[in-house]
């Protein structure tokens, strides 16, 4: 496995923390939060399941990244969303990672790996699925097909839709989590588990808390031990730029991180997404 670059003098990719900027940058944060916040609690309040039209997912698209047209899934732009048939649902607006994040994330996966010119002999499996699309980009990146599971019918019914109109290289089931991680065979220390439970009250404007998802981190992290057999593994997880109470750190003890993809903040602290890989021991 090729080591990324070091930035940090200790090995891995350092955490890169940005903040301040000019007052007109801060006063454009400001600015548009409310608009935000407005948009995602009327979203995962009144319209979790309510397919959007295009019109409101480039509202939103422009509220969270200052663009109508940056919240693409699967490789399509809002504005081609309808005509390409996607169902984009009120809860899949607001929960999902976008193209240019979830290709980073592939991106950084796959040259971790050493750039392989095949696909890899390993598994990868998106325990939480919700859009997919983390699972789409590292799928079509490594050449590797992922085993999916959701657990809200809605959404299921949904994301399959969309990974079947985008020809997306992802097996999705219906189901509790735990139930994927028994029909899966482990293969290497390589094996991903992209994870992003439920967040729910976990998450406020003061940040979130990882101890308290649906279900908590480190109970996910039991039952992907318990069925490996002994064997380590790669683990992505998103979090927002606010984790509170040290709960990824907590959760990770004795894991090594090896990378944090943390874009530019738009929003004000608490509200912009972060993803993280790390390599953990059995």
């Amino acid at each position: 496995m090729r080591k990324p670059r070091r930035h940090d003098g200790e090995g891995g990719f350092a955490y890169v923390k940005q903040e301040g900027g000019t007052m007109e940058q801060q006063d454009a944060v400001c600015n548009g939060a409310a608009d935000y916040w407005r948009l995602r609690d009327e979203l995962l309040t009144t319209s979790p399941l309510r397919e959007l039209h295009p019109g409101e997912i480039g509202a939103f698209s422009r509220s969270v990244y200052g663009c109508p047209e940056a919240m693409a899934l699967y490789g399509v732009p809002p504005s081609r969303m309808a005509a390409t048939g996607l169902k984009i649902l009120g809860r899949i607006a607001v929960e999902c990672t976008v193209d240019m994040h979830g290709s980073a994330i592939a991106n950084t996966l796959y040259t971790l790996l050493g750039r392989p010119r095949r696909a890899p002999d390993m598994l990868v499996a998106d325990l939480f699925c919700g859009a997919g699309n983390v699972g789409y980009h590292i799928g079509r990146r490594l050449g590797v097909t992922v085993q999916a599971s959701e657990g809200d019918a809605q959404i299921h019914a949904a994301t399959r839709h969309n990974l079947e109109m985008t020809k997306a290289p992802v097996a999705l089931d219906q189901g509790d989590y735990r139930d994927l991680l028994d029909q899966l065979v482990p293969r290497g220390p390589h094996d991903t588990y992209i994870v992003e439970p439920g967040w729910g009250t976990a998450s406020s404007r003061e940040g979130l808390d990882l101890g308290a998802t649906s279900p908590p981190l480190r109970e996910i992290l039991k039952s992907i031990r318990r069925s490996r057999s002994g064997k380590p593994f790669l683990l992505v997880i998103k979090t927002n730029d606010r984790i509170l109470r040290d709960s990824l750190r907590a959760a990770l003890t004795g894991g090594h991180h090896l990378h944090t993809h943390a874009p530019a903040p738009r929003l004000p602290r608490g509200a912009n997404a972060h993803h993280h890989l790390y390599a953990l021991p059995a």
